[in-house]
């Protein structure tokens, strides 16, 4: 069930039976083989699987995030930290208000983890009956070693290397170069850690790893994993 195309009647009797699953993504450069809409494309794939696991409801794509490590690529859309923050905490008291349970975000950007984790913690200090769940890949780094053959670029980061390409060519393989896909391994500074770095400093294509491997098979298995053990964090979560 997707929201947007119900009438209100129908989502008056829904929302209080339902988990409502909202995707949040970016939208920023992800090298020269892979759409500027990479994050949301996988967040709303991720989202619409979970819905049909669990018997949910799919809001709109919330399309906007945080960007500001290639904020200076043409195409790039950043939202400040704090509007990400005050956007999700908007959405879940909207849907509290009408009677909705249970909200899980599926974000498919790295650069809003802080900030959804932020919003969370303070929508628990108000007098609201919602709960809200956050989902920032699970499992994928277990699935990174069953299926992906390049290594990371820097631990802790993808970006539009095997794994987002897979899964893109999986998604919507037309919209992927992959004639245009490029290998590139940054040489990091010693203080990169310490100070915050724009992207364009160190890969001007706005890649992070190896790409060529990629294939929509593995792009699949990743997918098929990430919802499964989303599944599994629901189900723990919410019907104990």
């Amino acid at each position: 069930m997707e929201m947007d195309q119900m009438t209100w009647m129908e989502i008056r009797e829904a929302l209080p039976r339902k988990p409502v699953i909202l995707p949040i993504g970016a939208v920023e450069a992800h090298g020269p083989h892979l759409p500027v809409g990479t994050d949301n494309f996988i967040a709303r794939e991720l989202a619409r699987r979970l819905a049909r696991e669990i018997n949910g409801m799919t809001l709109p794509l919330q399309p906007w995030g945080q960007v500001w490590s290639l904020a200076n690529f043409p195409g790039t859309i950043a939202l400040e930290e704090e509007t990400v923050k005050e956007t999700l905490q908007d959405i879940a008291r909207s849907l509290d208000r009408h009677g909705t349970r249970l909200l899980i975000v599926i974000n498919g950007h790295l650069g809003n983890r802080d900030q959804l984790k932020s919003a969370v913690r303070e929508l628990l200090e108000e007098d609201l009956e919602i709960k809200v769940l956050t989902m920032n890949h699970p499992g994928l780094e277990e699935l990174e070693g069953k299926y992906i053959e390049s290594s990371r670029a820097l631990a802790g980061y993808f970006h539009a290397e095997e794994m987002e390409t897979s899964m893109m060519l999986a998604i919507k393989p037309e919209l992927v170069k992959m004639e245009l896909a490029r290998e590139i391994y940054p040489e990091f500074p010693s203080y990169h850690d310490a100070y915050p770095l724009r992207w364009e400093f160190f890969t001007p294509l706005g890649i992070l790893g190896n790409p060529r491997p990629a294939t929509p098979e593995k792009g699949e298995k990743l997918l098929e994993g990430m919802v499964e053990k989303m599944v599994e964090i629901y189900r723990d979560f919410w019907e104990q």
